[in-house]
């Protein structure tokens, strides 16, 4: 069997390491009553890491302020608050501070964790990702009915300009309109939430598993049932130095994602809690 031969299986196992499985103890039996998949057990523990993060700074600002731990979480605080009243609204934002934050550094650490070999990120697994975003949506949703009313609400998805037509426009053009904005605003913002996080987590980790794939395929002592050639020995190398590389592009992607979920959060707060203004 070549290299070639072996790269569909190597794949198929990548495929199916990204796959959401039932997390199995020692004993090959499912722990707990409930069925603890893999991607909620790195949830879990990304979930723990960072209540402990953001417990022992705050503790560390107590007790003895400064340090670089500290003052990167610090930071990190300080970026999400900027965000917040610069998108939502100085008065506003600082209310919405902790939950964005939460999910900023949530998606952070764990998409961290997804880069550790055996290691899953939240953002791999399309529950996980929708679970989020859903959480984005009854936020938004249920400001917007808060702030403006039920009936406030629903009239703020039909721009003032169109509200001021003659009948015939309101009823023709203010109709689709309102179809339009009802459909973005409680079925697509939520979906793609959802399916822009998992995307490009689980396309990145397909990649980065294809480069490892061939690492593993070109050099003997990885797979010593191959025999080595010069060849084959640079493309292994040329794929060592793509996978360092998207490696390196995977920590700033993870940095990003997170920070593009919370913004587009903090965006569809700030069209729901100044709606009325539309």
């Amino acid at each position: 069997m070549n290299a070639m031969e072996l790269l569909p299986v190597k794949i198929e196992h990548l495929v199916h390491e990204l796959s959401v499985l039932p997390f199995n103890d020692m004993n090959g039996t499912v722990v707990g009553p409930f069925v603890l998949t893999n991607y909620t057990f790195w949830g879990l523990i990304a979930l723990t890491t960072a209540v402990i993060m953001f417990t022992v700074a705050a503790r560390r600002i107590t007790l003895m302020p400064g340090g670089r731990f500290t003052g990167a979480i610090e930071a990190g605080v300080e970026f999400i608050r900027d965000m917040a009243t610069d998108v939502i609204g100085e008065e506003d934002g600082k209310k919405y501070v902790p939950l964005l934050g939460a999910m900023f550094f949530l998606i952070l650490v764990s998409n961290m964790f997804g880069l550790i070999p055996g290691g899953k990120s939240i953002g791999g697994s399309i529950g996980a990702t929708t679970a989020l975003a859903l959480i984005t949506w009854v936020v938004f949703v249920w400001v917007g009915f808060a702030k403006n009313g039920f009936v406030g609400y629903f009239k703020s998805l039909i721009p003032s300009g169109v509200r001021e037509m003659p009948l015939a426009g309101r009823l023709v053009l203010g109709g689709y309109i309102f179809l339009l904005e009802f459909i973005s605003t409680f079925l697509i913002r939520p979906l793609t939430l959802a399916v822009r996080l998992f995307a490009n987590m689980y396309a990145g980790h397909i990649i980065l598993g294809v480069f490892s794939a061939f690492v593993f395929l070109f050099f003997p002592f990885f797979q010593e049932q191959l025999s080595f050639s010069v060849g084959g020995g640079l493309v292994g190398i040329v794929a060592f130095v793509f996978l360092v590389l998207m490696y390196a592009f995977e920590v700033f992607v993870a940095f990003i994602q997170a920070y593009v979920f919370t913004i587009l959060t903090a965006v569809y707060i700030q069209s729901s809690v100044h709606a009325g203004d539309h």
